[in-house]
Formats: structure tokens, sequence, C-alpha cells
């Protein structure tokens, strides 16, 4: 009797060890887990795996490598990662969709997530994460490019209007009208200049603003800058993490306002100056502002209040911006003050933190 109960239960044993590695043996069970390994370190994307808790059941080098994870991630919780809240919404799946954009210590992601499902149950899930940090910088010269050519175009139409105004003054032989009208045209432009660099010892910020300004002027938008301005000459980085976060705000108040025109000219205001050991940045405008709901929502990552009107991800400026500015211990906050107000700190010594 005792036999044919141990017999039974080895039976049974075997039997249910069958059922739990899917009829595998030892050996072919061994053959996957090599196969897998050298798979999951063999490709170049990373990979991912979550449990329904949320915890990190495996990850490859290339995926500790691009989220920055330390060498004992597994089996902790993707919130305990220090990650930030846009790149734990992608990897919890509280952010929907394809190619999702996340930032990590200054590379730009795309991730993708899927469930694993068995059946009827979803034991949890998959995630794929590719660099394309290289892609955004050079969509980002693109860009630059592309605003520079845009900058040359509105100046040089400018200066076309202001030739045939001038061509048609002496045609009519309103002479002495023609030596005012460039007095006043030298005039104006000497005093924006002057302004500028006089407040703006930072050449390539005084630079920016005086394309900006062009860019503005083209589509009827008045850019100046406030009487507290004063900001001396900084060090080359701090230089140009100036010249993009002031370049992403003043572009997002541009776009703000060709987007809300109600027939009343629109103004950009930039107040830049050092305070308390950082270089304070100050874009408001005369627009709609921020909607409260999503004060919090503009510095994610692919946000844009036009994402559902145009079908793309776009919104990458601002979360550039903030993610600057925490990168060098600072802050981005927005508010309304009969139009938004942006404010951006950048300490002069950066932190190091992201």
């Amino acid at each position: 009797m005792a036999t044919a109960l141990g017999v039974a239960g080895s039976l049974w044993l075997a039997w249910w060890v069958k059922r739990q590695t899917l009829g595998l043996e030892p050996r072919e069970i061994t053959g996957l887990v090599e196969h897998r390994e050298a798979m999951l370190h063999g490709i170049k994307e990373g990979v991912l795996g979550l449990d329904q808790q949320q915890r990190v059941t495996l990850a490859n080098e290339k995926a500790k490598e691009l989220l920055s994870l330390p060498a004992d991630v597994i089996g902790r919780s993707v919130h305990d990662l220090g990650l930030n809240d846009r790149v734990v919404d992608v990897l919890t799946g509280q952010a929907h969709g394809t190619d999702q954009i996340g930032l990590r210590k200054g590379k730009v992601l795309i991730t993708n997530r899927r469930p694993i499902r068995l059946g009827d149950k979803e034991p949890g899930a998959v995630a794929t994460l590719r660099d394309r940090t290289e892609l955004v910088q050079l969509r980002d010269q693109f860009d630059a490019n592309r605003n520079t050519t845009e900058t040359l175009r509105a100046q040089a139409h400018e200066f076309s209007n202001r030739l045939h105004t001038i061509a048609g003054l002496i045609e009519l032989g309103e002479y002495d009208e023609v030596s005012r009208y460039i007095d006043r045209l030298s005039a104006s432009r000497d005093r924006w200049q002057a302004e500028v660099t006089e407040r703006i010892d930072d050449s390539a910020v005084a630079a920016l603003l005086g394309a900006k300004a062009s860019l503005a002027a083209e589509h009827g938008v008045g850019l100046r800058v406030s009487e507290r301005t004063e900001l001396d000459a900084v060090d080359e980085g701090l230089s140009a993490d100036l010249v993009t976060v002031l370049g992403n705000l003043v572009d997002n108040a541009l776009d703000a306002l060709r987007g809300h025109a109600d027939g009343r000219p629109g103004w950009i205001e930039v107040d830049l100056r050092r305070d308390d050991g950082a270089v304070r940045v100050e874009v408001r405008d005369s627009g709609p502002g921020i909607a409260p709901e999503i004060v919090e929502e503009v510095f994610r990552n692919g946000f844009t209040t036009k994402a559902a009107e145009q079908g793309g991800q776009r919104g990458l400026g601002l979360a550039l911006t903030r993610q600057i500015c925490v990168r060098r211990g600072g802050t981005v906050e927005v508010r309304n003050a009969q139009g938004a107000v942006f404010t951006a700190t950048l300490p002069l010594t950066p932190e190091g933190r992201t």
C-alpha cells in the first residue's frame, strides 16, 4: 500500500513539475535560460520586465545603462528608482501609445510597453527602450538652422517693405519725408540694439534676443526687455543653457500669441538678471495664459496644448527647459498674470542633478 501511494505521489509530482515547466526537460530549461541571457545582453535596445506590482523582474545591461539603474534593481519597484514621473507613467502603463518620449539624465528615450498575456491572465509587462538622443540633437540643430533661416527671411521681408516705402516716397517727391522716415527707422533699430547690449553683456543671449525680435515683428508681436534686466557675462556652459531656455520660452510665447490672435497687438517681455547666485529668466506674454488644470502638465515630455489639434507628439521644448534647470539645480514654473508668466532659475554653478 505504501509502495502504491509512493508511486502515485511520484507520478503526480512528475506531472505537476512537467506542467509548471511547460513540459520541458531540465536540459531544455537550461538551454532556454542560456539563450535568453545571450539574447537580452546581445540586443542594442534596453529591455525591462515588470510584474503586476510594477517591480522589476528583468533588466538587461542596456536598460540599466539608459535608465541609470542600480545593480540590485531586480525586485525593486519602478517607483523607488528615482525616475521622473513621465518615465514612470510610461513604464507602468499610465501613459498610453507607442514610441513614448522620456528624458533621463540628458538622454532622450523612446519607450514601448507591451503587457504579457497568458490566457486570460496578465502577469506583467515588457518595456523596450531606445536611445534617440543623437537623433533629437540633429533635429534640434535642424530646428536651429530653420529658425535662423526664418529670422533672416523675416529681416529680408522687413527690409523689403521699408525699401518699398522709401521708393514710394521718392516717386511722390517727398524727399524730406524720406529723410525723416530713414532717421526714425535708424533710431528705432539703434534704440533696440543699445538697450539690449547695454543691459546684457553676454553676446550669445543678446544675439538671440535680436533674432527673436525680428521674428516676432513679422508676426505683429512686440518683443521687449524689462527695465530691471541686467546680465553680466557668464561662462560658456551657462550661456549655452540660457540660450536654450530663453529661446524655448520665447518660442512658446510666440506660439501662444499666434494661436490666439484677438486683433490686439501682442507683446512678449523678457526679464533677465542675477538673483542670489543664479540667473533668473522671466518671460511673460499677453496671450490667454495657461489653464489651471494643466499648469503642472506643460513641462511633461511630449505635452502640448496643440497635440490634440495637430495629432502630433510635441512639447519637448518646455520639457528640455525643465531638464536643463533641474540639472543645474534650478527650477522652472508658470503662473498666470494677464497672460502666461514662465520663470526659470539657473544657478551660476550647476549642482549636477537630473
